[in-house]
């Protein structure tokens, strides 16, 4: 009879860890292959309300794995601003996108080499601008980026130029191929009509840090003048690994972080790299340009 009742505890163990282990598969999440955005949507506080409002929607539409037209609609103004890209391809990668706006206007040019952007050249009836980039680790993050800017207005029978020149030296640290950490450092010079030309070193340093999937999680930088310190914490949600919403937190004088604001993101069936995938998150959690990192995902 001892027997049999300890055979029987035996077999309601068994059963148990059994069960346990077919919960605990069925309860992983299951890992999706980054993909390609098809539309973010930006949101502000109504501090009226105190709730969420959608401030503008990014819709993308692609071939060969590159955005070919973003349609951006502006909600409070009710227009969409509509930007065409045209590439060259050799081996599947890119070496030159022409970027056009709705008229058909050429806006820049940019040219790419090992797939990463090299050079770029933005032209207008008023402003030329070049970028170059140098990638001093050999990988697709960039280490140096030159900025070359001319302005020009009239007034009267006068032409007045606006010159601005920048170089950020940015030191890059990569896990896994993911960026873990940039700090921003460098020079600029900003002069106009016969002014002299003077370099100044940036008034800060400027360090972004990032999660184990390369998605920026928190921005600091060390000023020589005023406050230093955390200027921006990032929350995501993901489900699959893929990022659902992003919200971008700012500390107050008094301690407590407001929410800043807030984006969704909806997915093509277009699939990705996992680092190009965070470049891509990245682009609108921090903007287009920013103090700390340019994220180049096309």
């Amino acid at each position: 009879m001892k027997n049999k009742v300890q055979k029987m505890i035996l077999h309601l163990l068994a059963l148990v860890l059994s069960i346990s282990f077919v919960g605990g598969v069925h309860a992983e999440e299951t890992v999706i292959t980054p993909r390609l955005v098809k539309t973010v949507t930006e949101y502000g506080i109504d501090f009226e309300t105190n709730e969420w409002t959608p401030l503008r929607i990014w819709n993308f539409t692609y071939e060969n794995e590159y955005p070919v037209s973003v349609d951006l609609y502006e909600i409070d103004a009710d227009i969409h601003v509509v930007t065409s890209f045209s590439y060259v391809f050799e081996n599947g990668v890119p070496t030159k996108r022409e970027t056009h706006d709705s008229t058909g206007g050429l806006l820049s040019t940019a040219e790419y080499r090992n797939g990463c952007i090299y050079n770029v050249y933005e032209q207008s009836d008023i402003k030329n601008c070049s970028l170059f980039y140098q990638y001093g680790n050999g990988d697709e993050y960039f280490t140096l980026v030159l900025r070359d800017e001319r302005s020009y207005y009239s007034e009267g029978a006068d032409h007045v130029g606006y010159f601005a020149e920048e170089v950020d030296a940015v030191s890059v640290t990569v896990r896994s191929g993911l960026l873990v950490k940039t700090v921003n450092t460098g020079m600029y010079a900003n002069w106009g009509g016969e002014e002299e030309k003077q370099w100044l070193r940036f008034s800060g340093t400027y360090t972004a840090e990032y999660d184990e999937d390369g998605i920026v999680a928190v921005t600091s930088a060390v000023h020589r003048v005023g406050p230093s310190g955390i200027e921006n914490r990032y929350e995501t949600t993901k489900e699959g690994g893929a990022v659902t919403e992003g919200i971008v937190f700012s500390p107050t004088s008094n301690g407590p972080w407001i929410s800043q604001s807030r984006f969704t993101f909806e997915y093509s069936d277009i699939e990705t790299t996992p680092s190009r995938y965070a470049q891509m998150i990245n682009s609108f959690l921090m903007g287009p340009e920013s103090s700390y990192y340019k994220y180049n995902w096309y």
